[in-house]
């Protein structure tokens, strides 16, 4: 079990906080992405949570990025056996992989609260959140792999064209220059910069989602998540099915039927108060 130096989680009216790191732990390394997948696996699992929320532990930092140290042990060991890395070898995920995976394919919505600096692999973790808030600081956010001589190897050249788009994120990866909070939000790579703590907005937007029926939300999340894969009429087709399906649930029945009663003696009421 990992550290609260590493990781710590808590669980409150349906919403999980994951931390990461703290003041003596600013990056990430082996046993904090073995720690977080651990994490949200059991949070994925837990149906008594409804939206999960990452933050960072460390003051001034989300995660800083992944450890160079770590990486330069693992060329070396490479660079010693002698072994030529050929562009078709076989992908095995990581715990840090695996945990970026499972931000994307579990039901629940997973918001990164930006509390400071994300670069390289913190950010690219980010990347695979489904929200991404930006504390506003004196803040880095971005990846400047090229810097050093290397690519941004978690998800990053995958997860930033399809966020920002290809031009967009060949720009900011070849030029390994990177941007403030603010820029950040300008540019798309966060949806908000926000005053005050990162978190407190995370929260107010995670307890408006836990607001809302877990299959509805589950099954919006599936559909956004998988339509620019998903051929048009493909997508449509499985909307369309999981519409009907939500909408014979008697969660949504009882919904649509509160509504409808409300909004006959309030005509001006709304589908979102």
């Amino acid at each position: 079990m990992a550290s609260n130096e590493v990781l710590s989680t808590k669980i409150a009216d349906g919403i999980a906080i994951v931390t990461l790191g703290s003041a003596t732990r600013i990056y990430f390394d082996q046993e904090m992405s073995d720690a977080l997948l651990d994490a949200l696996t059991k949070l994925a699992e837990n149906d008594a949570v409804r939206v999960i929320v990452v933050t960072g532990g460390a003051p001034g930092y989300f995660v800083r990025h992944y450890s160079v140290a770590a990486l330069v042990r693992l060329g070396e060991q490479v660079q010693a056996s002698g072994r030529a890395w050929p562009e078709d070898a076989p992908y095995n995920a990581g715990s840090f992989d695996k945990a970026m995976a499972l931000c994307e394919s579990m039901a629940k919505p997973v918001i990164a609260a930006i509390s400071g600096s994300a670069m390289g692999g913190g950010f690219e973790f980010t990347l695979a959140c489904d929200i991404r808030i930006a504390e506003r600081g004196d803040f880095q956010i971005g990846l400047p792999e090229i810097n050093v001589g290397i690519l941004p190897g978690g998800g990053g050249t995958q997860r930033l064209p399809r966020t920002i788009g290809t031009a967009g994120a060949l720009m900011h990866i070849l030029m390994g220059v990177t941007l403030s909070p603010d820029e950040a939000a300008k540019k798309g790579l966060v949806h908000e910069a926000v005053d005050g703590n990162a978190l407190d907005r995370a929260l107010e937007i995670a307890r408006r989602i836990a607001t809302h029926t877990p299959q509805s939300v589950a099954f919006i999340k599936r559909l956004v998540r998988s339509a620019v894969a998903t051929p048009l009429a493909d997508g449509l087709a499985l909307e369309r099915n999981l519409f009907m399906k939500l909408c014979s649930s008697e969660p949504a029945l009882e919904r649509m039927r509160a509504y409808e009663r409300q909004a006959i003696t309030e005509p001006s009421r709304t589908l979102e108060s």
